[in-house]
């Protein structure tokens, strides 16, 4: 039996029509269009991942995708050892974060998800995805992948800095409330992983990578990846952020700690090597103005 007979059978539907983009299947029936997703995570963090779209579901978030349960009411099918999971298909583009417009309603969709996302069930998450001591771990890992190359010297001592934050009382403290709120977040908040529909809405797709962690990281992320070492803009964007959800002292402490990271440095290293690295290394003049635009923060 092909997939998408075992698709029919488990969920009860008549496919009329079917397009597989990369390792997503777009599935069309009479009256609904679904995105069959595999995940090749243990079983567990699937009904993590499952779990955490139908409480959102529930918490009466709509910006997310709504799972659709087999026939034996099951939040996933499995299909020659692949898990996969039917939701409904997102209609739209990929909002472009270069357009001010979009960004603005990609930091406003952001607020209101982190809004939504607390008092998670913690028994119903894995060990493997309650993350939030990690940040440290990663800081680490950071300056272990900039110590081989030349002209990152900056960049390491940026690292052994934002460890050293981390371990501040009024961070420490952010993280202790987040993990009291139950707090989880998206993991990859960028423009791949939105979708904008006919009413300029932002969706939020791919929850892969979603864990109970600090909601911060969530932000920087994001601002990483669209203010590239740019203090100013990056200001503007949380004060945008902070409309629809403010921020506690503790959590721009936090906030601020993972913005002076070398994120995007590491990131271009890891998919595309040091010489992909380089123009997105700050000089010495840049960073030190970045730095001091960000101190407003605290």
């Amino acid at each position: 039996m092909s997939i998408l007979s075992n698709v029919e059978q488990m969920y009860g539907i008549k496919i009329q029509r079917t397009r597989q983009m990369k390792d997503i299947h777009k599935i069309e029936t009479a009256n609904t269009t679904y995105c069959l997703k595999p995940y090749k995570f243990p079983e567990e963090e699937i009904r993590f991942i499952t779990r955490v779209l139908s409480y959102l579901d529930e918490r009466g978030f709509t910006r997310s995708q709504k799972v659709y349960p087999t026939v034996q009411q099951t939040a996933y099918m499995t299909y020659e050892g692949v898990s996969y999971t039917l939701t409904n298909w997102v209609h739209g583009l990929r909002p472009e974060f270069t357009k001010r417009i979009d960004f603005k309603k990609g930091i406003a969709t952001l607020a209101k998800f982190h809004s939504s996302a607390v008092s998670f069930p913690i028994t119903e998450a894995p060990p493997s995805r309650i993350r939030y001591e990690g940040l440290s771990d990663e800081i680490a890992g950071y300056k272990k992948r900039l110590i081989p190359y030349r002209g990152t010297a900056h960049l390491v001592a940026l690292c052994e800095e934002v460890s050293h934050r981390l371990q501040q009382p009024k961070v420490r403290e952010a993280i202790a409330q987040e993990q009291k709120a139950a707090a989880f977040i998206h993991g990859d908040y960028n423009y791949p992983n939105l979708i904008k529909d006919k009413q300029l809405k932002i969706h939020l797709i791919d929850f892969e990578n979603c864990s109970l962690h600090v909601r911060m990281k969530d932000l920087s992320h994001l601002l990483h990846r669209n203010c590239l070492w740019n203090g100013t803009k990056m200001l503007r964007a949380i004060d945008y952020y902070q409309r629809y959800r403010p921020l506690s002292t503790h959590d721009l402490h936090l906030l601020h700690a993972l913005l002076i990271s070398p994120y995007h440095v590491v990131r271009n290293i890891r998919i595309g090597g040091f010489r992909s690295a380089k123009r997105v290394i700050p000089s010495f003049v840049h960073l030190n103005k970045y730095r001091r635009e960000l101190r407003s923060l605290l």
